[in-house]
């Protein structure tokens, strides 16, 4: 079998994922914690940490996120640190590939970036129909442990947000 006649069948199989038959919400949570405010992200997941009713993923890169979506995933949630547009600590919200991919404060220095990522897992068939993505604005992205006091102020309501989200999906 050549390589070329994979294509086909592991497209199909990606598209033909099966139900587990519960709800599956997933919480994905890019970043670098070694890099200043890029460990927003991983922040959040340490703050979920107690939540049973969620798979919470650390991610180092958005293209990671593709290996997770080839699970039954019913609602996707995705936390990561952005440019400073505005304000550090600011808290963006999205629930469309299209609203997130007009914003221009998503870069990587290593892979493709998240607004990329997303439109692939949509046009592979991988995204859930139900995502939102927070972005929380950084101040600084340089080596170095620990977050900016605006960000880990976001990390904490960000967090909230999402377990209130959870309760109410229950």
């Amino acid at each position: 079998m050549t390589h070329a006649s994979l294509v086909p069948y592991i497209s199909l199989n990606w598209r033909l994922k099966k139900s587990s038959g519960r709800k599956r919400i997933m919480v994905a949570c890019i970043g670098n914690k070694y890099r200043g405010d890029d460990g927003a992200g991983h922040r959040v997941a340490d703050l979920l940490s107690e939540e049973t009713s969620v798979d919470v993923v650390r991610l180092q890169t958005p293209a990671e996120l593709l290996n997770h979506l080839m699970d039954d995933v019913d609602f996707l949630i995705i936390v990561d640190a952005m440019e400073k547009i505005s304000k550090a600590g600011a808290i963006h919200r999205f629930n469309s590939a299209e609203k997130l991919s007009k914003i221009t404060a998503w870069r990587s220095t290593h892979t493709m970036t998240l607004p990329e990522i997303i439109e692939l897992a949509d046009s592979l068939g991988l995204l859930p129909a139900k995502i939102l993505v927070y972005g929380i604005e950084g101040e600084r992205f340089e080596e170095g442990l620990g977050l900016s006091e605006n960000v880990e102020s976001a990390c904490a309501s960000v967090a909230s947000e999402i377990k209130g989200l959870l309760h109410n999906n229950e």
